[in-house]
C-alpha cells in the first residue's frame, strides 16, 4: 500500500508539472531529475515522502528553498558541486548523497561518457533545481 500512495503522490507531482505549462517536464534534465533525484527530494523538490523521512539518518532536504537559504542568490557551483560529488571530501560532507558525476561517466550499457557530456548533464541538472526554486 505504501508503494501505491508513493507512485500515486509521484504521478500526481509529475502531472502537475505538465499541468503547469513547463517544458522542463519533457526534457532530459526533468527526466533524469524524476529518475535519480526525486525518490530523496520529492517530484516537487520540497523533500521526500513521509515514508522516506523515517528511514534513520535520512535528511529532507526541500531543494525549493536553496537560493532563499543563500540570500536570495542560487549558489551555481555548489548546487553543480553537490550533484557531481566527485570532488567531496567525507569528512566535510553530511548525508549519503550519490556521486552523480561517477555514475553518470558509465551509460546504462557500461559505455563511459565523455567528460564534456557528464558535465552537460550535472549542468542541466542544476538548471532544472534552479528553475523550481520558490519566488
Amino acid at each position: 500500500m505504501r508503494g501505491t500512495t508513493y507512485k500515486s503522490t509521484l504521478l500526481a507531482s509529475f502531472m502537475f508539472i505538465l499541468v503547469a505549462g513547463t517544458t522542463m517536464a519533457q526534457s532530459s534534465a526533468s527526466k533524469d531529475y524524476l529518475q535519480d533525484c526525486a525518490e530523496c527530494h520529492g517530484a516537487d523538490g520540497k523533500g521526500a515522502q513521509a515514508e522516506k523521512r523515517t528511514v534513520r539518518g535520512y535528511v529532507s532536504t526541500d531543494l525549493t528553498q536553496i537560493g532563499r537559504r543563500n540570500g536570495g542568490e542560487f549558489p551555481r557551483q555548489k548546487v553543480y558541486d553537490a550533484i557531481d560529488g566527485r570532488h567531496r571530501i567525507g569528512a566535510h560532507f553530511r548525508g549519503d548523497m550519490p556521486r552523480w558525476g561517477a555514475r553518470y561517466r558509465v551509460d546504462k550499457n557500461d559505455h563511459p561518457e565523455s567528460e564534456q557530456r557528464v558535465r552537460d548533464r550535472i549542468s542541466a541538472l542544476v538548471d532544472f533545481v534552479e528553475s523550481i526554486q520558490a519566488k
